[in-house]
């Protein structure tokens, strides 16, 4: 019996958690009317970020010369993109632009955490790149949108407060709480990994239904569109191992290319338009098909990719 159980929490240790994270992204492609839930990915995020930020300090150290560079590539990423497309296709170009100035996802350090990485590093790019493209975006879409956009700077940020600083203030606060207590609260970051596929399902339940009933596009386009979006994630992916250099490599890949698209398909769609909306949506799929991949090759103990 006790082999058997070994056995399987083996297995589950290899195959179980990426399986899980696969048939959330297969899960949501095929009920896209589970989207009426996206509602609550916010709230998971802010829970998986509660139990990261438990017990982790964050000091002037956390914000090393990487994550400075994950914050300057960036920006150069996403308008590189839209430079270099906007001679072909507006459309293109902002989809290339919106894919790529993404800031690093809420939910990476928990991945990261998952994946042996240094957590604090990862935290600090969440903060320094949603922090300032939340600042920057409301002055910069209006240029590259080409016309007359206005964006509240203070609702964008109060976003980030209430998904970022929220949990990271009640987490400081758990070391506060007397020991036993705070030792049952502890006891849940075993548990963390079980609100990443959920938010993953709900995430690709609202890609999949726009892709299938809000977009009106030529299955050119579209296909085009896929083609930026897939570029802008492995361009991410591969500079940001090599900002992270031999010692931060998953970090640095991490940080830049698994993305807050549900920040930019908010602002794409509120204030563009449903066609640049596609770019972090199907960044959404690919991001997290790599992560699921990533999981995969830690599990079995293999370097990352």
């Amino acid at each position: 019996m006790a082999d058997t159980s070994d056995r399987l929490k083996h297995l589950w240790g290899v195959y179980g958690r990426t399986g899980a994270l696969l048939a959330a992204i297969v899960g949501g492609i095929g009920f896209p009317e589970a989207h009426t839930l996206v509602f609550l990915v916010p709230y998971l995020v802010a829970l998986m970020l509660f139990f990261s930020f438990v017990d982790l300090s964050i000091g002037g150290d956390a914000f090393e010369r990487g994550v400075w560079r994950v914050l300057v590539a960036n920006v150069a990423i996403a308008f590189l993109g839209y430079l270099l497309l906007l001679p072909v296709s507006l459309d293109l170009a902002l989809v290339a632009f919106f894919a790529g100035v993404s800031p690093t996802a809420v939910s990476a350090p928990v991945l990261i955490g998952l994946l042996g990485g240094r957590v604090q590093y990862v935290v600090a790019s969440v903060l320094l790149t949603n922090i300032v493209m939340a600042f920057i975006l409301p002055f910069v879409l209006p240029i590259v949108a080409g016309r007359g956009v206005m964006i509240s700077a203070l609702a964008v940020v109060q976003s980030v407060v209430l998904i970022v600083f929220v949990p990271m203030g009640a987490a400081r606060a758990v070391r506060y709480l007397p020991t036993g207590l705070g030792r049952l609260v502890r006891m849940g970051k075993a548990w963390t990994f079980y609100a990443l596929p959920p938010s993953i399902f709900l995430t690709t339940a609202r890609a999949s239904f726009f892709i299938r009933y809000e977009v009106t596009a030529s299955a050119g386009l579209l296909a085009g569109i896929a083609f930026v979006s897939l570029a802008v994630c492995v361009v991410n992916f591969v500079v940001g191992a090599i900002i992270g250099g031999r010692g931060r490599t998953r970090e640095g890949s991490q940080a830049l290319g698994q993305k807050n698209n549900s920040f930019t398909i908010w602002l794409a769609l509120a204030f563009v338009s449903p066609l640049a909306a596609l770019g972090p949506t199907f960044y959404v799929v690919y991001h997290n098909v790599y992560n699921s991949f990533q999981l995969y090759r830690f599990q079995k103990g293999q370097r990352p990719a």
